[in-house]
């Protein structure tokens, strides 16, 4: 007679969400320790070997994802499909504002401080920063709407 197991009760809901998110913060920080350690490897290998690090760590964060975004319900996903179209709209609007103003002035630099070596550095993370901004105002906005 065969003993058939109980099946597991997947992941799900915000223990889903820690996980992701645990994982994804500890990929990041070996990838990062990684990166500083291969920024003394020289020339083609050493830029090789960062973009590889670097891509590996996007693939690991997106793995993580997909299985994160097929354990959520339906009323989750549709707050994160509404929060990153609005959201993320209104989000890259705001710093494509600020971006565009600092691009069409030859003193913006200087008024915030940046040099011209760091300013495309500073202009993605504004914007990445005004897309998740953005999305999380949406999102918080998508649920107190049907509470």
């Amino acid at each position: 007679m065969a003993i058939s197991a109980k099946p597991k009760r997947p992941i799900a809901g915000p223990a889903a969400a820690a996980v992701v998110f645990g994982l994804t913060t500890l990929i990041g920080l070996v990838i990062g320790i990684a990166s500083v350690l291969a920024s003394d490897v020289p020339g083609w290998a050493g830029l090789l070997l960062s973009f590889g690090l670097n891509a590996l760590g996007m693939i690991g964060a997106m793995v993580l994802c997909v299985w994160w975004w097929r354990r959520i319900d339906e009323a989750a996903r549709e707050a994160h499909k509404w929060a990153w179209w609005w959201g993320g709209c209104f989000g890259l609007a705001g710093g494509g504002a600020v971006l565009l103003t600092a691009l069409s002035r030859d003193d913006s630099l200087d008024l915030v401080g940046l040099s011209q070596s760091n300013i495309l550095a500073a202009g993605m993370t504004l914007m990445m920063l005004c897309l998740v901004t953005g999305y999380t105002i949406a999102w918080v906005v998508w649920w107190a709407q049907r509470r």
